[in-house]
């Protein structure tokens, strides 16, 4: 683990500046649309732009990586995230400040395939699982850290904005100056859906399940809580829960994820995420037992992406590895989108406990599938972990 921090501590420095970033710039745009007094289809029509332009990037982002190379695409994405938030400063309007966040989101989708690709080609199948581990648990870390520096500019979101620009600024000069290994250079390679369907279905629904799986846990635990009857202190220690089991995990799942066959660690993963769920949706009536259930529901969730991506690359051709990366981002966005809508018909049908039972029967359906293709695919592939 060590190693791999010593070796990849450049682009593991620009996540982090970058998720400090996005993080502070998540809660201050939403703070300062609400100041402007948007109604609530334009506050809508401005958030959702960060989104369209993260599925855009994920699908013409991996030619533009591969035609400009991966350093010099990573900085010119960061140059693009670093002055997209500029828009807030200049004026008010709907469109102008839907474009910035389309322009974000673009950029911030496209920094990740540039990462993700430059690791999946440069680490070997027997370290993949811990070298992504670190690099998930150092975007949730950084995403975490910048809600603490958001009481600092609470009522000076201008300045806001100017630390996020700072903190794109700073994700540039670990990536530009460090010195660690490069990709090879390759001719762009497509890696179409139903080709990564065929080398790996389970790391494929893995990246949509864990995009679902997110944003469920992430956009409505607030609001399962609160209809819960939660006090204001346990509503903001469920959703932390949440992400400190994430963190928690998910450098161990990543480490046994490189000692054994990814597939039966996802189905261990799904089989112990969906018993902590349904334990949630049965003994949820207590903010205590509710907390313990979601710690022990994002723990086993959260590391989901990172074992799916290094699945998948343990299977593709080297060449594939930047289009799959884009393919990943595109599936876990999808996934996302979906989570909060089913969320939200759950708790219409069954209350507050079709939160965790929605998310039971997510991840024990996916654990089935699992099974299912252990028992009818092929063994490990050769070089990867059994």
């Amino acid at each position: 683990m060590l190693q791999a921090i010593r070796t990849w501590w450049p682009l593991l420095l620009g996540v982090l500046a970058m998720q400090l970033g996005n993080g502070l710039q998540a809660t201050s745009v939403g703070l300062r649309i609400d100041a402007a007094g948007f109604g609530p289809a334009a506050l809508a029509t401005v958030l959702s732009g960060m989104y369209v332009g993260g599925v855009v990037a994920s699908v013409i982002g991996p030619r533009y990586i591969v035609w400009m190379r991966h350093v010099p695409a990573y900085v010119t994405l960061v140059l693009l995230a670093a002055l997209a938030p500029a828009a807030f400063l200049v004026r008010e309007d709907v469109v102008f400040w839907t474009l910035a966040r389309f322009a974000f989101g673009f950029a911030l989708s496209g920094i990740f395939i540039v990462i993700e690709s430059w690791l999946n080609d440069c680490v070997a199948n027997t370290m993949r699982g811990r070298v992504f581990a670190i690099y998930i648990l150092i975007q949730l870390g950084g995403l975490m850290a910048a809600q603490f520096l958001v009481p600092l500019f609470a009522g000076h979101i201008d300045i806001a904005m100017l630390a996020v620009i700072g903190f794109a600024l700073l994700a540039i000069p670990p990536v530009l100056l460090g010195r660690a290994p490069r990709p090879a250079v390759r001719p762009y390679v497509p890696a179409s859906l139903a080709a990564l369907v065929a080398a790996s279905p389970v790391g494929v629904a893995g990246a949509a399940v864990s995009g679902f799986v997110w944003a469920v846990v992430m956009a409505m635990s607030p609001i399962y809580a609160q209809r819960s009857g939660f006090a204001p202190e346990a509503i903001a220690l469920f959703v932390a829960a949440a992400v400190f089991g994430g963190l928690l995990l998910q450098a161990p799942i990543g480490w046994l994820s490189d000692l054994r066959d990814r597939r039966l660690v996802l189905c261990w993963m799904s089989v112990l995420a969906s018993a902590a769920a349904l334990a949630g949706m049965l003994l949820g009536g207590s903010d205590i037992s509710a907390t313990i259930a979601i710690l022990a529901f994002g723990g086993l969730t959260f590391p989901y992406y990172s074992v799916a991506i290094a699945h998948v690359n343990d299977r593709v051709e080297p060449a594939q590895r930047v289009a799959a990366s884009g393919a990943m981002i595109l599936l876990f966005g999808l996934g996302s989108v979906a989570g909060p809508a089913a969320t939200s018909a759950a708790m219409e049908t069954a209350g507050p406990a079709g939160f965790f039972g929605l998310l039971a029967a997510v991840t024990g359906l996916y654990a089935l599938y699992v099974l299912y293709r252990l028992a009818l695919a092929r063994p490990s592939a050769a070089g990867e972990a059994a």
